[in-house]
């Protein structure tokens, strides 16, 4: 396959080609049209879902199945919490590193209800279309590349930001939906729960028995959804200087406005978005943290991480009781080297946009003392 082909795939298979056409239709029905340019991607993911659907509905039994034997079962669940482009990634790929982790694969977001029946040839079909990188920004992707699990409940029910990418007629109201379960209707919340309980199950079936490594931004809000699913779970929770994280937040979802939405969209629409729903995640987590025991939750700073990242991983290793970090270290610090020639982007902010970002977000200075 050519570069250019992989570059641009998405645009012939859109996500939603990995929905279920119960959630294809859901989505479909109440996002407001499909504009006339993209209607062959909205085809391929029609035709995707009816092809899939026999097997899809085979590899459901045998999750249900295997997990009422017992098969499922693994050690606590580690959930990596942070608003958007405050270093979850990084973490992510740093603590991928350990193989005591079993993080989900582009194949295990992009094809969320029949990844674990797919043949090696079908696998490396499907993987020569991945992306060369995160398309927001330049962190490359390969098959192996450990993914946030947004997408995957994206595609098996409505409830997901990612909707509101895709259609941004509503893209307030998916993101207030999705992330905060805001405005609900209660059998749309219930389903979420069922599949996100559905998805874990999964991937600890995938995982072999490994600690599950999850994370997601998205995640930040429902901290008490996840304990009531895993009463077990530990967290590590990242921030970052709140000018950076506006400016880089905006950014990435200009950029996947750009690439992704079915219809058009008033990109005016993103500053006020990003303001008002950090407050809102925060106050969801540090409503929901009182729940959590001592030590299941250690909170690091990015730019701390950043300069010590050896130290970090030690310490969250030992807060939360992961284990050892030493046989772990060589290869962090090989996957370091390996990234350490990446540059990350300058996030210099005009002034209206620094000074709406120090009021509505004067707690996060406030509290880390940026």
């Amino acid at each position: 396959m050519t570069p250019w082909l992989r570059r641009h795939a998405h645009r012939i298979f859109h996500p939603l080609a990995g929905a279920d056409a119960a959630t294809l239709a859901s989505v479909l029905l109440n996002g407001g049209g499909v504009g006339p340019l993209h209607l062959h991607r909205i085809a391929t993911a029609i035709g995707a879902a009816a092809i899939r659907a026999p097997f899809d509905l085979l590899e459901r039994y045998r999750v249900t199945r295997l997990s009422g034997q017992g098969r499922a079962a693994g050690p606590p669940p580690l959930f990596i919490l942070g608003h958007w482009r405050s270093g979850t990634t990084h973490l992510l790929n740093l603590l991928a590193q350990d193989e005591r982790f079993a993080a989900p694969d582009p194949l295990a977001v992009g094809l969320p209800w029949g990844f674990l029946g797919v043949s090696p040839f079908w696998r490396s079909r499907f993987e020569e279309w991945l992306p060369p990188d995160r398309i927001i920004d330049a962190m490359p992707v390969d098959p192996t590349s450990p993914q946030e699990d947004e997408l995957a409940l994206a595609l098996m029910q409505p409830l997901s930001y990612y909707h509101g990418i895709f259609f941004p007629r509503h893209l307030q109201r998916s993101f207030r939906q999705g992330v905060l379960l805001e405005d609900c209707r209660p059998e749309d919340i219930d389903l979420w729960r069922r599949r996100m309980d559905h998805y874990l199950t999964k991937m600890q079936l995938y995982g072999g028995g490994r600690r599950l490594l999850i994370k997601n931004p998205a995640h930040t809000a429902k901290l008490a959804e996840l304990l009531a699913l895993r009463p077990d779970a530990v967290f590590v929770h990242i921030h970052r200087d709140p000018y950076d994280v506006f400016s880089s937040t905006r950014r990435m979802l200009l950029t996947l406005l750009r690439e992704f939405s079915l219809q058009s969209y008033d990109p005016g629409t993103v500053d006020g978005l990003v303001l008002d729903l950090y407050p809102a995640i925060m106050a969801r987590f540090d409503r929901d943290r009182a729940l959590l025991p001592p030590g299941r939750l250690v909170e690091i700073r990015y730019d701390r991480f950043v300069a010590d990242p050896l130290g970090t991983l030690d310490e969250i290793y030992g807060g939360l009781g992961l284990g050892s970090f030493e046989p772990v270290r060589s290869k962090v610090e090989r996957h370091l080297s390996s990234v350490r020639d990446y540059r990350r982007a300058n996030h210099d902010l005009e002034d209206p946009a620094r000074l709406a970002v120090r009021r509505r977000w004067a707690f996060a200075f406030d509290r880390w003392d940026y």
